[in-house]
């Protein structure tokens, strides 16, 4: 296979090489597959065959191989053995977000709110500086000890008073496999009230 590890949007072209000419061969009747469909191979001398793999959506499994049964023989009537390819990997799941929580959710001045931000999965580039938007305020960057679970300090900005903030995750970071999210992700609510009162006599 020219692709072991596919991911949502990939194919793979797979190749099957004999030692000589078979006759009585088809693809869709001698090889089995596992997590996916593959396009009836052809071939030009019966004896190199190829075809395009495509894998089964929302399937995340790291061991798969395909089979080619014995059905077959070469041009003499004997028949040939089995065989399977190397093991493939397919993660067609796309990375979710599990829980977008703050530890605050009504903020005065002085206060601090702690950001947890959960994924389906464990995540690659992702920045919360860069794939986060901040409203009326500053998140320190977040971290991670398994790339899951992110926490970081939300600090409400000065001189604000606003009911109606969210923080929004932008879809630009990936699962380890290289699967995008297939929208934004935004926090619950969060109130600031960061003006301090004032008095005329």
């Amino acid at each position: 296979m020219s692709d072991s590890a596919l991911k949502i949007g990939d194919t793979a072209t797979v190749t099957l090489q004999f030692s000589e000419a078979v006759t009585g061969f088809s693809s869709d009747a001698d090889v089995t597959v596992q997590n996916g469909s593959l396009a009836t191979m052809t071939s030009s001398d019966n004896i190199t065959w190829t075809g395009t793999f495509t894998p089964s959506s929302d399937v995340e499994d790291a061991t798969n191989v395909m089979s080619l049964a014995t059905s077959y023989t070469d041009t003499a009537g004997n028949a040939g053995p089995s065989a399977t390819t190397d093991n493939y990997e397919v993660d067609t799941i796309r990375p979710t977000v599990a829980a977008f929580t703050m530890s605050d959710t009504a903020l005065i001045s002085g206060e601090t709110s702690t950001v947890t931000l959960q994924f389906s999965e464990a995540v690659a580039s992702f920045s919360s500086d860069d794939d986060i938007t901040v409203q009326n305020g500053s998140l320190a960057t977040m971290t991670s000890s398994d790339n899951i679970t992110w926490t970081g300090t939300f600090t409400p900005t000065s001189d604000v008073e606003d009911a109606t903030n969210v923080l929004t995750l932008a879809t630009t970071y990936t699962d380890t496999a290289g699967n995008a999210p297939a929208s934004t992700s935004v926090s619950d609510n969060y109130e600031i009230d960061t003006i301090a009162p004032t008095m005329t006599i």
